[in-house]
């Protein structure tokens, strides 16, 4: 028997959706926040309707009644420390950048999106009675993490508005506000909420959505995933690729029962130019808080574990985000918790001649 207190919320995630739900991949389709007060979430019904039926006397002769009927929510969300993309991905505003293309704020237009809007995916805490469950054998060794469950929250909205916003000696927040919308192409959706096995293995949810629901909510062993800086990437396509499909594969394969990580990125590291003889390079890392390090010089001939080494060194990578293949000269990193990888300096030998370039896979 479920139970599902809820208390203070941590994490709120927005994804980019058509106006049947299906995930928008792009280059800033995702972003995950704690920059939110609260969230309400209110139903719209359509009232029951009293059927009667008098006959020629005045007494009722057929008494009936329609049943009440879920119509859609409507959807608050104030925010505190907002992220102009945020409110972007929410209205379709149109962002202002700086002169590095950085976002710095927007402008508001006439019109109200419609056609796109937005998957909301919201943790909360509260303990309830059915966690911790008594072992019953050793198995329970086994089975990694902290033994907290969460609340969790998904819903579908469009038609996003900005509520007024008062400028006085106050703290101001903003509020957005929506209707909710059925999400039948979200299906199991493109992350990992939900625990598919005893152990609380980390996976998509376990039953797709349909053309009914407007929400859903359940309990879960999956923490709630680490704010981005700014919107990010999603992929679909480039993401969801055989033997783990979205929907399914053409043969009739199923769905991935667990996504791919959002956040893994790839790069090639590959010497050029003239034949490096000696010397060495090194890269930038920066994260995605916005944190950059450098590493210590990455030598020519250096192996790729020599690499994956040098790199999981840095102070915002350990070793279980980096992994290094390919060739010595022709090395691919791969960065499990996403960010950037750059050329920092290049003490390569013959110089000029040596070359050396990074460009993401």
């Amino acid at each position: 028997m479920a139970e599902f207190p809820v208390v203070k919320g941590y994490t709120l995630r927005a994804t980019l959706i058509n106006s049947c739900g299906r995930p928008e991949a792009g280059e800033a389709s995702r972003l995950v926040t704690e920059g939110f007060v609260s969230a309400n979430i209110q139903p719209v019904m359509k009232d029951a309707q009293d059927l009667t039926q008098e006959n020629a006397a005045g007494k009722d002769c057929v008494v009936d009644r329609t049943p009440p009927e879920r119509r859609w929510w409507t959807v608050e969300i104030e925010c505190c420390n907002v992220n102009t993309e945020l409110i972007t991905m929410f209205s379709g505003w149109e962002q202002v950048v700086d002169w590095n293309d950085v976002p710095i704020g927007l402008r508001d237009r006439k019109q109200v999106n419609s056609d796109y809007g937005v998957a909301l995916e919201i943790w909360t805490g509260g303990a309830s009675d059915d966690d911790c469950p008594i072992p019953t054998n050793d198995d329970i060794f086994s089975i990694a993490g902290s033994g907290k469950n969460y609340g969790y929250f998904l819903l579908g909205g469009k038609e996003f508005t900005l509520s007024g916003i008062q400028i006085g000696a106050q703290i101001s927040t903003f509020t957005l506000s929506g209707i909710t919308l059925a999400m039948p192409q979200w299906g199991r959706g493109p992350y990992n909420v939900a625990g598919i096995d005893g152990a609380g293995t980390p996976g998509r949810m376990l039953a797709p959505t349909g053309k009914e629901e407007h929400l859903t909510l359940f309990r879960t062993p999956v923490a709630p995933p680490s704010p981005t800086n700014g919107a990010v990437p999603l992929g679909i396509a480039s993401k969801f690729v055989a033997p783990d499909y979205y929907f399914g594969g053409p043969a009739g394969e199923p769905p991935a029962d667990v996504a791919p990580n959002q956040d893994e990125v790839t790069y090639d590291v590959t010497l050029g130019g003239t034949t490096a003889t000696g010397g060495g390079f090194t890269l930038v890392y920066t994260d995605p808080d916005g944190v950059a390090a450098t590493t210590a010089t990455v030598n020519y001939d250096d192996s790729t574990t020599e690499v994956a080494a040098t790199l999981a060194a840095l102070s915002n990578l350990d070793v279980s985000d980096v992994t290094v293949s390919g060739t010595v000269g022709a090395w691919v990193v791969n960065i499990a918790k996403g960010g950037t990888l750059a050329l920092g300096t290049n003490s390569l030998t013959p110089s000029p001649g040596a070359t050396v370039s990074v460009t993401k896979a």
